[in-house]
């Protein structure tokens, strides 16, 4: 995506694996690697109702986790050497009433913390523990109007503006605490969302957030594939990434979009190699092969609360999951499809392409 000023920090860039060469020569020599980074779902309860969303399934959605539960798997996450830890679901964190206990217990072991919330139950108390212990931390608003909020979240006006409120709180409360944690706003990008797509980077400006970052929205598993090719919302992209200042950036998953105008979603690579260096844990304390399985039967590697992560992880149950992936399953431009492209050439060509030099946010979280 063009923009008017390009920020010299790329967060969101696809070759952070390259940082992580340690774990890369594990998996090489010994066929899997330790994650690098960890997704967290402490409950499956959430006080939005989005059409889309891939983060529970109907069966799985009382799951919660006691604080001590919690606390045992994180620990687990920091011996077995995870980096960076992510809280998201699963439900929003927020449903979660042990959420700050466990996100300061994450920090206090050194683990890098992020944070995925759709914002509304955040308070000005929440927002102050999570500005103090996050690397960052990112709001899905998924809109620039009640309309397309309506469509995204399944929420009334009344909920929207609770959102943008508690945003502009956390921004402000940011520049206040001179907080390092980066602050952003999210945006599913789809068909029906077009209409907002340049109105949401004005918006992210008006809120005081660091950036405004877009994302193509994937499709469920089972679902048909989401239409990329719609011209309006890429060139509506375009014009708001002029937007960006070195202060305010206007972001997205840009080899994704790359891809999505040369008409190239299908994969080039023959494995799922990313699974190895991307771990999830759920609500339920099972863990699957990726963000895009939970709930998903066929795809659950083991259950923590009958074995040890390393027990799990080195199971013949998880490597025989891992090898029976089948890409009919998963979304296109899926959550590991960047550095699976990279993992790809490392392992079966033996060369990949030269990672980009330019300095990377956020290091730990791949």
């Amino acid at each position: 995506m063009a923009t008017s000023e390009k920020s010299p920090v790329q967060p969101f860039s696809s070759d952070k694996i390259y940082g992580h060469m340690d774990r890369v020569q594990e998996w090489l020599e010994s066929g899997q690697s330790r994650p690098v980074t960890y997704e967290l779902d402490l409950t499956n309860v959430c006080n939005q109702d989005c059409p889309h969303c891939f983060g529970y399934y109907p069966e799985l959605t009382q799951a919660r986790m006691h604080l001590e539960e919690a606390k045992g798997i994180i620990r687990q996450i920091k011996d077995f050497g995870g980096r960076g830890l992510t809280f998201t679901g699963g439900g929003d964190p927020l449903a979660s009433p042990i959420v700050l206990e466990a996100v300061a217990f994450a920090r206090e072991l050194g683990l890098d913390i992020g944070f995925i919330t759709n914002g509304q139950a955040l308070t000005e108390a929440k927002s102050r523990l999570l500005l103090n212990c996050c690397q960052w931390l990112r709001v899905s608003v998924d809109a620039a109007t009640p309309e397309v909020f309506r469509k995204t979240h399944g929420m009334d006006e009344k909920a929207f503006r609770q959102v943008l409120g508690n945003v502009r709180e956390l921004a402000g409360l940011k520049k206040e605490t001179g907080s390092s944690c980066t602050v952003g706003i999210g945006f599913l990008t789809s068909a029906e969302t077009k209409d907002d797509v340049y109105a949401f980077a004005v918006l992210g400006r008006e809120l005081g957030v660091d950036y405004a970052q877009y994302r193509p929205l994937l499709r469920r598993h089972g679902e048909a594939d989401v239409d990329y090719s719609d011209e309006t919302l890429l060139s509506e992209m375009r014009r708001a990434g002029a937007l960006s200042t070195p202060s305010y950036r206007v972001v997205c998953s840009e080899h994704k979009y790359r891809l999505i105008q040369q008409g190239k979603v299908e994969r080039e690579y023959k494995k799922c190699y990313g699974q190895n260096f991307a771990a999830v844990v759920s609500a339920d304390k099972k863990m699957y092969v990726c963000c895009h399985m939970r709930g998903v039967p066929k795809y659950e590697l083991g259950d923590l609360s009958r074995q040890s992560l390393p027990q799990l992880w080195n199971s013949a149950k998880r490597k025989q999951v891992a090898e029976s992936v089948d890409f009919n399953d998963c979304p296109p431009l899926c959550r590991c499809d960047s550095f699976n492209n990279i993992l790809w050439e490392i392992k079966e060509n033996g060369a990949a392409a030269e990672p980009s030099k330019e300095p990377k946010d956020h290091p730990n979280f791949i």
